[in-house]
Protein backbone atom coordinates (compact mmCIF):
# COMPACT_ATOMS: atom_id res chain seq x y z
CA UNK A 1 0.00 0.00 0.00
CA UNK A 2 1.67 3.25 -0.65
CA UNK A 3 1.73 6.51 1.18
CA UNK A 4 -0.91 7.89 -0.99
CA UNK A 5 -3.26 5.34 -0.78
CA UNK A 6 -3.22 4.83 2.77
CA UNK A 7 -4.04 8.41 3.00
CA UNK A 8 -6.94 8.71 1.27
CA UNK A 9 -7.98 5.63 3.14
CA UNK A 10 -7.43 7.68 6.03
CA UNK A 11 -8.93 10.49 5.43
CA UNK A 12 -11.89 8.47 4.47
CA UNK A 13 -11.80 6.47 7.49
CA UNK A 14 -11.56 9.48 10.13
CA UNK A 15 -14.62 11.20 8.20
CA UNK A 16 -16.41 8.40 8.79
CA UNK A 17 -15.15 8.09 12.47
CA UNK A 18 -16.01 11.77 13.15
CA UNK A 19 -19.49 11.21 11.86
CA UNK A 20 -19.94 7.64 13.91
CA UNK A 21 -18.69 9.56 16.97
CA UNK A 22 -22.33 11.87 17.91
CA UNK A 23 -23.85 7.89 17.50
CA UNK A 24 -22.59 7.50 21.00
CA UNK A 25 -21.01 10.06 23.02
CA UNK A 26 -23.45 12.82 22.71
CA UNK A 27 -22.88 16.04 23.51
CA UNK A 28 -19.22 16.58 24.89
CA UNK A 29 -16.84 19.20 25.93
CA UNK A 30 -13.28 19.68 24.46
CA UNK A 31 -10.89 20.10 27.11
CA UNK A 32 -7.96 22.80 26.52
CA UNK A 33 -5.40 20.97 24.48
CA UNK A 34 -2.52 19.20 25.42
CA UNK A 35 0.57 20.05 23.02
CA UNK A 36 1.91 17.08 24.78
CA UNK A 37 0.09 14.57 23.36
CA UNK A 38 1.93 13.99 20.34
CA UNK A 39 3.53 10.05 20.03
CA UNK A 40 5.45 9.41 16.25
CA UNK A 41 3.99 6.41 14.42
CA UNK A 42 7.61 4.60 14.28
CA UNK A 43 7.46 5.28 18.29
CA UNK A 44 3.70 4.02 18.81
CA UNK A 45 4.42 0.90 16.59
CA UNK A 46 7.74 0.26 18.33
CA UNK A 47 6.29 0.10 22.12
CA UNK A 48 3.47 -2.35 20.77
CA UNK A 49 5.90 -4.74 18.84
CA UNK A 50 7.67 -5.20 22.64
CA UNK A 51 4.29 -5.64 24.02
CA UNK A 52 3.11 -7.77 21.70
CA UNK A 53 6.02 -9.86 21.98
CA UNK A 54 5.19 -13.66 22.14
CA UNK A 55 1.41 -13.82 21.10
CA UNK A 56 1.80 -14.78 17.01
CA UNK A 57 -1.53 -12.93 16.58
CA UNK A 58 -0.34 -9.21 18.50
CA UNK A 59 2.83 -9.33 16.78
CA UNK A 60 1.31 -10.30 13.28
CA UNK A 61 -1.04 -7.51 13.36
CA UNK A 62 1.64 -5.42 14.95
CA UNK A 63 4.20 -6.03 11.79
CA UNK A 64 0.71 -5.48 9.20
CA UNK A 65 0.24 -1.66 10.55
CA UNK A 66 4.26 -1.39 10.29
CA UNK A 67 4.59 -2.48 7.31
CA UNK A 68 3.11 0.65 5.79
CA UNK A 69 3.68 4.45 7.00
CA UNK A 70 1.19 6.08 8.99
CA UNK A 71 1.07 9.83 10.00
CA UNK A 72 -1.29 9.36 13.26
CA UNK A 73 -2.99 12.25 14.40
CA UNK A 74 -2.20 14.24 17.08
CA UNK A 75 -4.34 13.83 20.64
CA UNK A 76 -4.76 17.01 22.04
CA UNK A 77 -8.61 16.89 23.31
CA UNK A 78 -9.88 14.46 26.36
CA UNK A 79 -13.62 12.98 25.83
CA UNK A 80 -15.59 10.78 26.96
CA UNK A 81 -15.36 8.66 23.59
CA UNK A 82 -11.93 9.09 22.06
CA UNK A 83 -12.46 7.72 18.20
CA UNK A 84 -8.45 5.71 17.21
CA UNK A 85 -6.99 7.66 14.54
CA UNK A 86 -6.55 4.66 11.87
CA UNK A 87 -9.51 3.23 11.39
CA UNK A 88 -9.70 -0.74 10.64
CA UNK A 89 -9.97 -2.82 7.25
CA UNK A 90 -11.44 -6.42 7.30
CA UNK A 91 -12.03 -9.17 4.67
CA UNK A 92 -16.17 -8.28 5.14
CA UNK A 93 -15.92 -4.05 6.25
CA UNK A 94 -18.92 -2.11 5.77
CA UNK A 95 -19.82 -2.93 2.14
CA UNK A 96 -20.93 -1.02 -0.55
CA UNK A 97 -18.84 0.76 -3.73
CA UNK A 98 -17.76 3.68 -1.36
CA UNK A 99 -16.78 2.20 2.35
CA UNK A 100 -15.43 -1.07 0.72
CA UNK A 101 -13.41 -2.81 3.46
CA UNK A 102 -13.74 0.12 5.62
CA UNK A 103 -14.71 -1.61 8.68
CA UNK A 104 -14.86 0.91 11.76
CA UNK A 105 -12.49 2.24 14.49
CA UNK A 106 -11.11 1.50 17.77
CA UNK A 107 -12.17 3.93 20.73
CA UNK A 108 -11.05 4.45 24.26
CA UNK A 109 -14.09 5.64 26.67
CA UNK A 110 -13.81 6.70 30.24
CA UNK A 111 -17.47 6.64 31.56
CA UNK A 112 -18.39 6.69 35.44
CA UNK A 113 -14.43 6.44 36.57
CA UNK A 114 -13.54 3.55 34.27
CA UNK A 115 -11.32 3.63 31.36
CA UNK A 116 -12.18 0.58 28.42
CA UNK A 117 -10.32 0.27 25.15
CA UNK A 118 -13.59 -0.60 22.28
CA UNK A 119 -14.21 -1.23 19.22
CA UNK A 120 -17.22 -0.42 16.80
CA UNK A 121 -17.50 -0.94 13.04
CA UNK A 122 -19.98 -2.76 10.42
CA UNK A 123 -21.53 -4.56 8.84
CA UNK A 124 -25.12 -4.77 10.38
CA UNK A 125 -24.71 -4.86 14.05
CA UNK A 126 -22.44 -7.02 16.69
CA UNK A 127 -23.48 -10.03 17.46
CA UNK A 128 -24.82 -11.51 20.88
CA UNK A 129 -22.82 -14.58 19.99
CA UNK A 130 -19.17 -14.59 19.49
CA UNK A 131 -18.51 -18.20 19.27
CA UNK A 132 -15.61 -18.70 16.90
CA UNK A 133 -14.56 -15.03 16.98
CA UNK A 134 -12.04 -12.98 19.45
CA UNK A 135 -11.62 -8.94 19.26
CA UNK A 136 -8.23 -8.01 21.21
CA UNK A 137 -6.14 -4.66 22.04
CA UNK A 138 -2.57 -4.13 22.64
CA UNK A 139 -1.82 -1.41 24.51
CA UNK A 140 0.99 0.57 26.52
CA UNK A 141 0.99 3.33 28.63
CA UNK A 142 3.52 6.41 28.19
CA UNK A 143 2.38 7.83 31.46
CA UNK A 144 3.22 4.52 33.56
CA UNK A 145 4.64 1.85 31.44
CA UNK A 146 1.53 -0.18 31.95
CA UNK A 147 0.99 -3.06 29.05
CA UNK A 148 -0.69 -5.75 27.87
CA UNK A 149 -3.30 -7.62 25.85
CA UNK A 150 -6.86 -7.39 26.66
CA UNK A 151 -10.11 -9.13 25.26
CA UNK A 152 -12.47 -7.11 23.70
CA UNK A 153 -15.66 -9.18 25.26
CA UNK A 154 -18.53 -6.78 26.39
CA UNK A 155 -20.79 -5.83 23.90
CA UNK A 156 -22.81 -2.97 24.47
CA UNK A 157 -21.71 -2.13 28.36
CA UNK A 158 -19.41 0.68 28.26
CA UNK A 159 -21.64 3.09 25.56
CA UNK A 160 -24.16 1.68 22.86
CA UNK A 161 -22.80 0.02 19.36
CA UNK A 162 -19.39 -0.80 21.27
CA UNK A 163 -17.69 -3.83 22.20
CA UNK A 164 -14.95 -3.25 24.97
CA UNK A 165 -13.22 -4.47 27.28
CA UNK A 166 -13.07 -4.81 30.96
CA UNK A 167 -12.24 -1.75 32.77
CA UNK A 168 -8.07 -1.21 32.47
CA UNK A 169 -6.24 -0.07 34.99
CA UNK A 170 -2.88 1.44 35.87
CA UNK A 171 -2.88 3.86 32.63
CA UNK A 172 -1.89 6.55 34.76
CA UNK A 173 -2.58 10.38 33.37
CA UNK A 174 -1.40 10.38 29.40
CA UNK A 175 -0.85 8.96 26.72
CA UNK A 176 -1.79 5.48 25.66
CA UNK A 177 -1.36 4.01 22.13
CA UNK A 178 -3.11 0.93 21.04
CA UNK A 179 -4.14 -1.12 18.44
CA UNK A 180 -7.42 -3.44 18.09
CA UNK A 181 -6.53 -6.48 15.74
CA UNK A 182 -8.54 -9.99 15.30
CA UNK A 183 -12.08 -10.93 14.49
CA UNK A 184 -15.96 -10.19 15.12
CA UNK A 185 -19.32 -11.43 14.27
CA UNK A 186 -22.04 -9.22 13.46
CA UNK A 187 -25.58 -9.93 12.53
CA UNK A 188 -26.62 -8.98 8.91
CA UNK A 189 -30.70 -9.72 9.09
CA UNK A 190 -30.98 -13.45 9.79
CA UNK A 191 -27.44 -13.87 9.43
CA UNK A 192 -24.43 -14.01 11.42
CA UNK A 193 -21.36 -12.71 9.52
CA UNK A 194 -17.36 -12.88 10.80
CA UNK A 195 -15.08 -10.34 9.88
CA UNK A 196 -11.67 -10.68 10.37
CA UNK A 197 -9.52 -7.49 10.44
CA UNK A 198 -6.54 -7.61 8.10
CA UNK A 199 -5.44 -4.01 9.10
CA UNK A 200 -5.94 -2.62 12.29
CA UNK A 201 -7.40 0.00 13.99
CA UNK A 202 -4.46 2.02 16.22
CA UNK A 203 -4.85 5.24 17.97
CA UNK A 204 -3.17 7.52 20.65
CA UNK A 205 -5.77 8.38 23.23
CA UNK A 206 -5.55 9.83 26.78
CA UNK A 207 -6.09 8.03 30.22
Amino acid sequence: MNRRHFARRVAAGLTAAVAATMMFTGVVSAQPADSAAVVDPATAIAKLRTVAAGNPAAEAAIERLAASPADTAATNIALPGQIFQVPAYSDTGQGGPVLGQLYGAGVATNMSNQFRFGFFGGPGVIAGDQTGAELDVVYYSFATGASGIAKLDQNNVAVPTVVSTAPVAGLGSGLVVAAVYGSLNHQVGPNVVKSTIWWPTLGTVLA
